[in-house]
Parts: structure tokens; C-alpha cells; sequence
């Protein structure tokens, strides 16, 4: 039988030449009445989906131990052989999710009592589950892509790989016996207790003592007190646990897949946080991974969601191979709906135009179909559609189409860091003022780590604490002495992983802070130009000596300080500023440098992002305010000079055309509360 190539690139799945962009919906075939099936593909197909993903429920499939039903031989519901020979016949492409685990509500998260007691590396676990593989993918692979007639283009290994500790701690040496957690650390030390004893401060004889030192929990829990860096080490240890016990088992899984022959691109979903994975470690070991995402209904969890919801999608952007959302929040699952309420047409649109602001390239609905304990999805149970989401949906597949963000490049000069460690043992603030004051200026950036690489674009700020790896101090020195901008403030690099000094960029240690709470002051960066001032409300760090540049305030009763420097390493800048960052002075930083911020609105609560596809562009305007907006959007096309240009919105189809004066395009934007809209941009002349 002849063989079809199946591979992820530019963001989309290719079968041979034919390429699948990765936008899907979830259908659980076995919570659903067989006989409803074809009626529910037929909705799906009208509202513009070309690709349906499932699970496969381990523990629904084995009926009794060691007995598997995968051909309805017991009830039609067991029969996914038939649900893949129909979804191949309506001409559709699937994304499989097999496990071993599936969570879904399901008792024993999919997995069957006997398994379950073990955790996912148990060799007893991996015993059965070796055996549940071994069966389930006798059934897929007929249906793979890579087969001629074949229509399986993605599979899931697991799901949410967690180590769940509050389950399976004892199993791991987090109590009692040694397991697990005694073995990884004594890897990571080398074997060397008295290494190990410095690092934390502590006096254990041999490893088999050791034990984890948990100080981060649940939101607004304060958890055990961190008295120092020891402490501090010992903590992130914990989490580096953690983010092993995921890689190895999902590193067990992919592996177990490709020996039974599962040769098309297979991907991890991870938690949209980090106390439990790694993603750069996830991604090397899968062809992509995908995050899975629920935002509050229209995101009113608090003044922070939304843009915590752009920074996942723009750190995962610059992790994976493709930016993908494996579970998109479609409905709500029983007991959340008491929470979330009546989920609205404009939240939908909210949400996803939110993840477009991030530069997703695509994602999975889920819920795409109601089932037994998941509600307020755009199609129920019965194949009949939820008419004020249906057409959304429908809107959202179309705007999809048009934009095809997955060939798009989101337009940015601008990079942060982003330590995943720091925010998982919540060692930083996660209402960053670094990433707040740049969301209040509507200045859109790349999120990236900067132990993974250097960053390519043209300025980098620095958002961490003053801890950072070896590798990444070196990255991000040799990203300024290839002539890039590296802008901190109060908080800079100056430790290593190990908590020990390291300053490989030179910076300056502050000589005092000046003002017990804030005061509000003015600085240039340009004395004695008009204009030029820009005004912070602060505590100050004061520098006595400092190489470069030096950045003066008057501070009144305090007398003139120098609050900041300027200097050169290599062909690249270091700005230097002992305030905190505001939106009016990240503004000021960027005029002061020339990097452009492509597209902006100075309209409270809307965020801008300009997209370039060839000569097309494409701005997606979003007002996560409670009422309506007449917004206004500027824009800035590199190395295009126009005079007039053409602005057609592509909910509406409705165009205006407008005149560019002196350099500076905007136009008005109508935005409903809570609601977006994307913009194509054509140059006239």
C-alpha cells in the first residue's frame, strides 16, 4: 500500500501537497447517540469545520479486564471503528486522542480501576498501558493520514501530563519511602550529598533523606515562607521535579506510539501555566504542543485576564512549531456553568479575536457538541444548533478564512523576557509592572526565554526577577553585543541558577533607594529638549558611579540623582532605570530608540495588532471594555509610504477609504463591548 507523507509546517498540516490549517472541533462519538452522528457532521461541515478531534476512552473501551470493544459488539456507543469509517466518508480530517489518560470528566480520568492506583511511570502502569496502546492503534492506523485513504492527521499522546502529587506524593518519595523525587535529586547533584547540602543549607547524611520544600500553593494561599536563596533553591527543585516527571512520561508515550507505527505528527496539550510542565522540553520531544484554554466568561476574572491570555499565546508562539490552542474553551462543563453563567455570543468573539492579538494560528473548539455533563456548546446533543452561538462560530470560521493568521506574520519589533520557573514558584509578581505597563500603552511584543536563544528583535525589556540561568545571561549578552537594546529596570540580572553573582552585561549595582513610598518626578532623555519630559510616579534606585550615560532627575527636597545610565556593549545598547516602568515612560523609551510600534490605539481598553501576509495586512482590534467604543487605530507599514489606503472590516464587508497625512494612518473602529473585530488593510496608493 502506497504511503502518503503527513508533516506539520508554516502552521498547518500538510498530506502530501495538501495543506490542512489546524482549526477543529471536539465530538465525543461514545457520549453521544450514534443515530445523531451524521446530523451533528452535518452541522459542523455548515459552519465551516474541516476537522473533528476526539478522545478515546481507555477505560470505556476494555468492557471487562482484557477485553476490548472497539466495533459496538456490546453497544453501538463502543463503536469507534464506525464513527472513523463515517467521519472519513463525510470527508472529514481528525485529530485522535487516545491517552492512556483523558480526563474529560470521566471517572478515573479514562483510566480503568486497576491501572489507575499507579501512577503514569509505575511499571505496572506502563505495563497495561502498553497493552491498551497495542490495541487501540491496531484500530487508528488503518484510518491514518499517511495512508492513501486515510484521514487521521494528528494524535494527542496523553493528556495534561501532571504529576499530581496530592495522589500519587507517596509513590514519588515526597513522604515516607524514597521513590522518585530522592532519584532525581541525587541525579541532579551528582551524587554529591555535600553538594546537595550547600545548595539548600541543609545536613542530610545520604539522598534517601531528602524531601521536597513546597512553598508555592494555591491562589491567595501564602503557603511556607521563603527565608532566603537555599530555600528558595530548594523550592524550584520541587518544580524541576515536576517538569522531568511530564517529560519523561510523555517522552515514554510518543516513543510507544512511533514503535507501533504512528507515523504522523503527534503533540502534547499542556496546561496554560507552568508548575507542571516545561513546554520548551515538551516541544522537543513532539512536533508541537498546544495549550489548553478557559477563560472566564468575557473575561471578567479580574483587570489582568485578558492580557494574561495574550502573553500565554505569545510565549507559546515563540515555543512551538506551531502556535495551537489544543482545547479552546467552547461551553462549559458541569458544575463550572454555576460559576461562569450564561456564556454570550460576544464572549466567544471576545476570546478568540483576544488569541489572535497573541498570533494563534489555530485551535480546537471544546466542546464543539454537547454531551452528558458539558453544556452551552453551538451544536447539542441532537445535532440541532444554538442558533446566537451557531452563527458566531459560523462568523468566526469565516473571518478565519479570510485572515489565515497561519500564514500571517504578527508585526513586532519588540521582545520581553519570560522566565516560565519564576512565574511556577511565583518568585514574580504575576501582574508584572514591565508587561501591565506595556498592555495599558496597547504596545504589542514577543514573549520569549532567553536561556532557550537570543531574541531577534530590534529592543528586549527585561521582565524577571534578579535570578536567571547562566545560558540566559549569556544569550542576552550576546544579543546586545550583536547590536540589539536590552532595557531593565528595578529588577535586573545579576544571579545565576545557583544563586550566585553573575553580571556578565555589566549592569550597575544601585548605591541607595531613595523615598519610603512613591513620588511622582519628571526625567528627560533629552535635557533641556521641549518636550522631551516624561513624568513617573516611583521610588527611585539612585546610582553614584555608573559607566555611560548617565539618566538625571530632579527630586526636589532630594536634590538631583542619577536614576538610570545608558551605555554600549559591542554594537548594542543597555538602558538602565532605577524607576518603575509606566506606559507613558515605555513610550518615551521607544520614541527615544525610533522602534516603531506598527499599529496602536490610544482608546481605553482596546488592543491592536497589525499582521502582514505578502502584500495583504490584516489589524485585529479588540475592547475588552464594558461598553461600546469608537475607537481610533493608528498604523505604521514597514518601508510603505501610500497616500491613501482602503479598510474593509471583515465582519461586516463594509470598506471606508482613507487619505495617510504626514507618515500617520488611522481610521475609526466601531468595537461593541467585549467584542473585536478584524480589519484588512489595502494600499490605494
Amino acid at each position: 500500500m502506497s504511503k502518503r507523507k503527513v508533516e506539520l509546517k508554516q502552521n498547518q498540516i500538510y498530506v502530501g501537497s495538501r495543506k490542512i490549517p489546524l482549526l477543529s472541533g471536539e465530538v465525543h462519538y461514545w457520549r453521544l447517540n450514534p443515530r445523531y452522528w451524521k446530523t451533528i457532521l452535518e452541522e459542523i461541515r455548515q459552519m465551516g469545520i474541516k476537522v473533528v478531534s476526539t478522545y478515546i476512552p481507555w477505560d470505556y473501551h476494555e468492557v471487562k479486564r482484557g477485553h476490548f470493544d472497539f466495533t459496538g459488539e456490546t453497544d453501538e456507543t463502543h463503536n469507534l471503528k464506525a464513527f472513523l469509517e463515517l467521519t472519513r466518508r463525510e470527508g472529514f480530517w481528525m485529530i485522535i486522542r487516545p491517552g492512556p489518560y483523558i480526563y474529560s470528566e470521566w471517572p478515573n480520568d479514562g483510566i480503568p480501576s486497576y491501572a489507575y492506583k499507579y501512577h503514569r511511570l509505575h511499571s505496572k502502569f506502563l505495563e497495561y498501558a502498553e497493552t491498551y496502546l497495542k490495541k487501540v492503534c491496531s484500530v487508528i492506523k488503518p484510518y491514518l493520514a499517511s495512508h492513501q485513504s486515510g484521514h487521521i492527521i494528528l494524535l494527542q499522546a496523553d493528556n495534561e501530563i501532571d504529576p499530581w502529587p496530592d495522589v500519587f506524593g507517596h509513590q514519588y518519595g515526597l513522604n515516607g519511602k524514597p521513590g522518585l523525587f530522592q532519584e532525581f535529586i541525587k541525579g541532579k547533584y551528582r551524587n554529591d550529598i555535600h553538594e546537595l547540602n550547600h545548595a539548600w543549607a541543609s545536613e542530610y547524611r545520604d539522598f534517601n533523606q531528602v524531601g521536597p520544600f513546597i512553598a508555592c500553593m494555591l491562589k491567595d494561599e501564602r503557603g511556607l515562607p521563603l527565608k532566603g536563596d537555599h530555600e528558595l533553591k530548594r523550592n524550584l527543585d520541587y518544580f524541576e521535579f515536576k517538569y522531568y516527571y511530564a517529560h519523561q512520561c510523555a517522552k515514554w508515550c510518543v516513543n510507544a506510539y512511533r514503535k507501533l507505527g504512528i507515523d504522523i505528527p503527534i503533540y502534547l496539550n499542556l496546561y496554560p501555566f507552568f508548575y507542571a510542565h516545561d513546554w520548551a522540553q515538551m516541544q522537543s520531544i513532539s512536533d508541537l504542543v498546544g495549550i489548553d484554554l478557559y477563560p472566564s466568561n468575557e473575561l471578567m476574572e479580574d483587570e489582568h485576564e485578558q492580557r494574561k491570555l495574550i502573553d500565554k499565546v505569545r510565549f507559546l508562539t515563540s515555543v512551538s512549531k506551531a502556535s495551537y490552542i489544543a482545547e479552546f474553551a467552547s461551553g462549559v462543563w458541569h458544575a463550572r456553568h454555576y460559576e461562569s453563567g450564561i456564556l454570550t455570543p460576544n464572549h466567544y468573539r471576545l476570546i478568540t479575536l483576544t488569541a489572535l492579538l497573541g498570533g494563534a494560528a489555530g485551535w480546537n473548539w471544546y466542546m464543539l457538541v454537547n454531551r452528558d455533563n458539558w453544556y452551552m456548546s453551538p451544536i447539542n446533543e441532537w445535532g440541532r444548533r444554538r442558533s446566537e452561538l451557531y452563527d458566531v462560530f459560523k462568523g468566526l470560521v469565516h473571518m478565519y478564512g479570510d485572515m489565515k493568521p497561519f500564514l500571517a506574520t504578527k508585526m513586532t519589533d519588540i521582545a520581553v523576557t519570560f522566565n516560565p520557573l519564576q512565574y511556577a514558584a511565583r518568585t514574580i509578581e504575576a501582574d508584572s509592572p514591565i508587561l501591565t505597563s506595556l498592555y495599558e500603552a496597547d504596545i504589542d511584543y514577543e514573549l520569549f526565554d532567553p536561556r532557550l536563544r537570543p531574541s531577534e528583535k530590534k529592543i528586549v525589556f527585561y521582565s524577571g526577577n534578579q535570578w536567571l540561568s547562566r545560558k540566559g545571561h549569556e544569550h542576552l549578552r550576546d544579543y546586545v553585543s550583536e547590536g540589539g537594546i536590552l532595557v531593565a529596570f528595578r529588577n535586573y540580572p545579576r544571579k545565576d541558577e545557583l544563586f550566585e553573582p553573575c553580571n556578565l552585561l555589566g549592569f550597575e549595582e544601585p548605591s541607595e533607594i531613595l523615598f519610603e513610598f512613591r513620588k511622582r518626578f519628571s526625567f528627560s532623555f533629552h535635557p533641556g529638549k521641549k518636550g522631551s519630559q516624561v513624568e513617573v510616579i516611583s521610588s527611585v534606585y539612585s546610582f553614584k558611579e555608573c559607566s555611560g550615560k548617565p539618566i538625571r532627575a530632579n527630586l526636589g527636597n532630594y536634590g538631583t540623582h542619577t536614576i538610570g545610565y545608558l551605555k554600549t556593549l559591542g554594537k548594542g545598547k543597555i538602558l538602565h532605570l532605577g524607576v518603575k516602568p509606566t506606559k507613558e515612560l515605555l513610550l518615551e523609551i521607544l520614541r527615544y530608540f525610533g522602534i516603531s510600534l506598527y499599529s496602536c490605539s490610544a482608546t481605553k481598553d482596546v488592543r491592536t495588532a497589525l499582521f502582514s501576509r505578502g502584500n495583504q495586512y490584516y489589524i485585529v482590534a479588540v475592547n475588552n471594555g464594558r461598553e461600546d467604543k469608537s475607537a481610533t487605530v493608528s498604523f505604521d507599514l514597514p518601508n510603505r509610504t501610500f497616500k491613501r489606503f482602503r479598510v474593509k472590516n471583515l465582519s461586516s464587508q463594509s470598506t471606508q477609504i482613507l487619505h495617510s497625512q504626514h507618515h500617520q494612518s488611522t481610521f475609526s473602529a466601531e468595537l461593541p463591548r467585549k467584542d473585536g473585530r478584524i480589519f484588512e488593510i489595502k494600499v490605494l496608493s
